[in-house]
């Protein structure tokens, strides 16, 4: 039956293609010897595609397999997918803190701060008008972001103790940076559908932004601290830039004014501003719900360049982009795509384009999951959250899960890799932080479990 169907559309391109080009002797001849089957073609049939259009079909999709061939890795990024890692990555237990919030913890990370002086500093410096010390910042349930001293003590405070808290929203905190510039000051986004910029000295609002109609999951610092990217369920994206004017009366901290609206299909859920790079502008990447497109947008002229996530141009949507992020070794040569797919599907784009260099699977994953993801340090492996409570760690070269860490209790809402001390701090719904650290790089206890169990492993942590 499909090969008669396949015969009488032939029958009617040709037809077609004759009757367009005025060839009418031939078309006579063709009609006069293929009348028995032309007269049997039903009606019904549609009308098939003309044949140049056909034709030019099968060109573009010869073009797109060779330049498919063209775009496969480059002999950079096949030397550097060979090259193995060097086994350094977080793999231990560090720290566990349960008694910094009582509710679900939702984001967790660890940073440089400004704060006021202690008085013991005051008695040895009384011009001291600040101090920096490292913490662990957490936001949870209960609207605070509360900051804990990571390994110097602060006046009384020890370490593991929480020694700041504050409450910039009236809704629950979902992101945290801090200015490359101004270690003092930090960004917050929220449920209330505000961005807030905190002194964390005086623990005094220093700006706030109302202009998002529903939760702003995404807030984050350009690399020279001269815009801020906020990006929203309302399907919007808010760049606001430094404004020219600084003599605010609030010292030699910058404000800022919105400069552009983006509006995009869907809600923006993954957000990635680009590292510095010789090849591109300031650049952020937005992917949202209900779009098949990463977009690239330009943060100096807001001009933005799409590439489509599906492999065969399409534009079916099938995932969302739920994470994204650039590599950390080479100008952020890779872009690092985790999807809500049923599939766990990870997908490693080159940057500034639609190759896809590897896919990576095995995440227990599905519809509701918002799976978060880091790379380590060296970018020869990454880690991203299951919805078994599980962190997995990837091979970015071989495409393989090398193990787990397993603790948490309930689901991972939260994940950050500090570079500088090669650890990952992940938190969640079972109210806890958690560091994992790697004994060969970070001096540990040597009561430290070993977590990063091999791939298959039935070990799990007892706490």
């Amino acid at each position: 039956m499909e090969a008669r169907k396949l015969i009488s559309e032939a029958h009617l391109i040709v037809q077609k293609f004759l009757e367009s080009q005025g060839y009418t002797d031939a078309l006579a001849a063709f009609l006069c010897e293929a009348a028995p089957v032309l007269e049997d073609i039903p009606k019904s049939l549609p009308t098939p595609k003309p044949l140049l259009e056909t034709l030019t079909d099968i060109r573009m999709n010869q073009l797109h397999s060779q330049l498919g061939q063209l775009n496969m890795p480059s002999e950079i990024e096949e030397q550097d997918f060979a090259t193995p890692g060097d086994n350094t990555m977080p793999n231990e237990v560090g720290s566990i803190y349960k008694n910094i919030h009582s509710v679900n913890i939702i984001f967790a990370r660890t940073a440089s701060v400004s704060v006021a002086p202690a008085w013991q500093d005051l008695e040895a410096n009384p011009e001291m008008t600040s101090k920096t010390v490292q913490a662990l910042i957490s936001a949870a349930a209960d609207r605070t972001v509360k900051f804990t001293l990571l390994d110097q003590p602060h006046g009384e405070d020890q370490p593991g103790q929480v020694f700041k808290i504050l409450q910039p929203h009236d809704g629950v905190a979902l992101d945290i940076d801090f200015h490359p510039h101004h270690p003092e000051l930090m960004l917050t986004s929220a449920m209330d559908k505000s961005a807030v910029l905190t002194n964390t000295i005086t623990g005094e609002e220093h700006q706030k932004f109302k202009d998002h109609t529903k939760f702003v999951i995404r807030a984050k610092f350009a690399m020279d601290g001269n815009a801020i990217v906020t990006g929203a369920h309302d399907k919007t994206v808010n760049i606001y830039k430094v404004e020219e004017d600084q003599n605010q009366g609030n010292g030699s901290l910058p404000t800022y004014v919105l400069d552009k609206t983006l509006n995009f299909k869907g809600a923006v859920e993954g957000m990635c501003v680009l590292p510095p790079s010789k090849n591109r502008a300031p650049t952020v990447v937005i992917g949202t719900r209900d779009d098949n497109y990463l977009h690239y947008v330009d943060l100096i002229n807001y001009s933005i360049v799409k590439y489509n996530m599906n492999v065969n141009k399409d534009d079916w949507v099938s995932f969302t982009p739920m994470e994204i992020s650039a590599s950390p070794h080479n100008e952020g040569g890779y872009l690092l795509v985790s999807t809500d797919s049923p599939t766990g599907r990870q997908i490693l784009f080159r940057t500034d384009s639609a190759l896809q260099l590897f896919d990576y699977y095995g995440v227990p994953t599905d519809g509701f999951s918002t799976p978060r993801h880091v790379w380590d340090r060296s970018g020869k492996y990454f880690y991203v959250t299951g919805n078994d409570n599980k962190i997995y760690c990837f091979s970015v070269g071989t495409q393989q899960v090398v193990g787990t860490l397993d603790g948490h209790t309930s689901v991972v809402r939260g994940l950050f890799m500090d570079h500088a001390r090669n650890m990952l701090v992940s938190c969640g719904f079972d109210k806890v932080v958690r560091t994992w650290v790697n004994a060969s790089t970070v001096a540990t206890s040597g009561s430290a479990l070993t977590a990063l169990h091999p791939s298959g492993s039935d070990m799990a942590l007892d706490h």
